[in-house]
């Protein structure tokens, strides 16, 4: 269950979603779309060149022969062949292979605001089902369809407030996402894991840094960053003795991040990130805080090619990475 902040009401998230709206969906039109067609050849060859090792569907089997079956089970292949207004449409949707700003960011954003807020504006978000079917309106039809069930999700269920299907919100998302995982490394490792050390450390630090932990135990706005300063501290605190399970599943997460990343300086930093974590259950609940681990990390993601944020902490929100770029997600009170 999602918590508002105590004293602010319906009106006060509305006016935040409404701002977080105007600063961080993604801007669109014609030159949007010249930019995205700019974008095709370039996303084809960055699926190449990330670890895909999987056969496109159909393929010739004795192509696969000798290979492990479960090697890159939900990594997708860039072929001659793909869709380039998939290609466009799922790159759009899923940010790759940048992992900026993308329109599932928003998504999950707005999912996890709707049982607070849904009632006193569904209005605003049926505007994000619209920015959904926006996006995959030149895409073939199967994805089409499949983008069409989660706009629906957003006319329909923000307004039943803390009675909105969730699971309902999950289907649509996996379902969009395996329309778009030929052709989008983020959208393979949301219907599956991939294998060991094929995760690109772009889409791994954007999840830490900027994606909001909706479909997370943590079931909230927030992104991870944001959560773990609850858990562990951004400078030096008491892990809260009630919250063990969610350490424990933060700690059970970022093992996930590490053993899946491809950069060794991203994994080496993440493991620094969740050494407060792993001492909490291990029973020492005197944590020194995140800043200088999440300092490293920022260090490698840049290396990397994510644009990594400048952290702080004002009033228990976040200045992440979109911030920093002017365009970001207010993660404020959702707890």
């Amino acid at each position: 269950m999602l918590g508002a902040i105590p004293g602010s009401g319906a009106a006060g998230e509305t006016e935040r979603s409404r701002r977080r709206r105007s600063r961080f969906v993604p801007r669109r039109g014609p030159g949007r779309r010249r930019a995205l067609g700019a974008l095709v050849p370039a996303l084809g060859g960055a699926l190449l060149i990330s670890g895909c090792t999987g056969a496109p569907a159909g393929g010739d089997p004795e192509q696969t022969s000798g290979q492990d079956p479960t090697a890159g089970k939900a990594t997708p292949t860039a072929s001659a062949e793909a869709d380039p207004a998939l290609v466009a449409a799922c790159g759009e949707f899923w940010g790759d292979p940048l992992y900026q700003d993308p329109t599932s960011r928003v998504v999950l954003d707005r999912a996890a605001t709707a049982p607070d807020a849904g009632p006193s504006d569904p209005f605003f978000y049926a505007m994000t089902g619209d920015d959904v079917d926006l996006v995959f309106e030149d895409a073939p039809e199967d994805a089409r369809t499949a983008a069409s069930t989660l706009a629906e999700w957003f006319r329909t269920e923000p307004e039943r407030g803390t009675e909105a299907d969730l699971e309902a919100f999950r289907s649509a998302w996996d379902g969009l996402a395996g329309t778009c995982q030929g052709v989008s490394v983020a959208a393979s490792w949301t219907v599956a894991p991939g294998a060991e050390g094929t995760k690109p450390a772009a889409l791994v630090c954007a999840d830490v840094f900027d994606t909001p932990g909706t479909l997370t135990h943590f079931a909230n706005a927030n992104v991870l960053t944001s959560n773990m300063f609850k858990l562990v501290g951004l400078s030096a605190q008491q892990v809260p003795g009630d919250r063990t399970e969610d350490v424990r599943a933060t700690d059970e997460l970022l093992a996930a991040e590490i053993a899946a990343v491809d950069d060794p300086a991203v994994g080496a930093a993440l493991e620094q990130v969740r050494a407060p974590f792993q001492d909490a259950l291990a029973g020492d609940t005197a944590s020194d805080g995140l800043q200088q681990p999440l300092d490293q990390l920022s260090t490698a993601c840049d290396a990397a090619g994510y644009s990594a944020p400048e952290l702080g902490e004002d009033g228990g929100a976040v200045v992440g990475a979109g911030a920093a770029r002017g365009n970001h997600t207010d993660h404020e009170g959702l707890t």
